[in-house]
C-alpha cells in the first residue's frame, strides 16, 4: 500500500508534467508553422492535444492504477487466506470456494474458518464492491459507461464529476475516466480495510491467552 501511494502521487505529477510539455511543444510548432496552416488545421491540432492530455493519458494512467490497486487488494487477501490455511491446517483454500465474486468468496472463507465478521462496515463493503466492478469495466470494457456498476451510473456529466469520474465519448461509446480524487479515495478505502482486516486475522489466529490469576 505504501508503494501504491507513491505510484499514485507520481502519476499525478507526471500528468501535470506531460500536459505542460506537450502544450509547449505544440505551441512552439504552431508558432513556426502557423502561416502555412489553415485555421481549421490549427484547431484540429489543439483539439488533438486536449484529447491526448485530458483524456487518453489520464485514462491509461489512472485507469491502470485502479486495475493495479484491485490486483494488490486480491493478492493481499489471498496471502492472508493462505496463511490462515497453513496455520489451521485446512484441507481447502479460499480459491476453491465458489461464492459469486471475490468479496463474497473472502467473506465465506474467513467467516467459516475464523468466525470473523469480514465486513462490519457496510459502507466500506459497498465502496470495495464499487471499486471491484469499476476495475472490471476498465480492464474488460475499456471503461465503458454501459458497464459501470450501478452505483456509478449517472444521468449527467455533472453527476459523474460529483462521483469523481470524467465521461468522454468517441465514435463507438462513452467511457469513464477516474479523477485524481477517485484514485486517492479508492486507495484510502482499500488501505483502511486491509490494515484493519489483517489485524483481525492475526488476532483470530494468535489470540492472547488469558492470565491465570489462580
Amino acid at each position: 500500500m505504501a508503494g501504491l501511494q507513491e505510484v499514485r502521487e507520481a502519476i499525478e505529477e507526471q500528468l501535470v508534467h506531460i500536459k505542460g510539455q506537450h502544450a509547449i511543444c505544440l505551441y512552439a510548432r504552431l508558432k513556426r508553422e502557423a502561416r502555412m496552416m489553415a485555421d481549421e488545421d490549427i484547431e484540429y491540432e489543439q483539439h488533438q492535444l486536449k484529447n491526448l492530455v485530458d483524456e487518453l493519458f489520464p485514462k491509461v494512467l489512472r485507469g491502470g492504477f485502479i486495475v493495479s490497486l484491485w490486483s494488490v487488494f486480491e493478492s493481499c487477501v489471498k496471502d492472508l487466506a493462505e496463511y490462515t490455511r497453513r496455520e489451521k491446517k485446512l484441507p481447502f483454500s479460499l480459491q476453491e470456494l465458489r461464492a459469486g465474486n471475490f468479496l463474497n468468496q473472502m467473506d465465506l472463507f474467513f467467516s467459516r474458518t475464523l468466525n470473523l465478521t469480514v465486513f462490519p462496515d457496510k459502507d466500506l463493503r459497498t465502496r470495495l464492491d464499487e471499486i471491484m466492478n469499476f476495475r472490471h469495466a476498465l480492464a474488460h470494457h475499456d471503461g465503458s459507461v454501459d458497464k459501470l456498476p450501478n452505483s456509478l451510473h449517472c444521468k449527467s456529466e455533472s453527476e459523474y464529476k460529483s462521483k469523481g469520474l470524467f465521461v468522454y465519448r468517441d465514435l463507438h461509446h462513452s467511457y469513464a475516466v477516474p479523477s485524481a480524487e477517485y484514485s486517492k479515495e479508492s486507495l484510502d478505502s482499500v488501505k483502511k480495510f486491509l490494515e484493519h482486516f489483517s489485524d483481525q486475522v492475526y488476532v483470530a489466529l494468535h489470540p492472547i491467552p488469558l492470565e491465570d490469576n489462580a
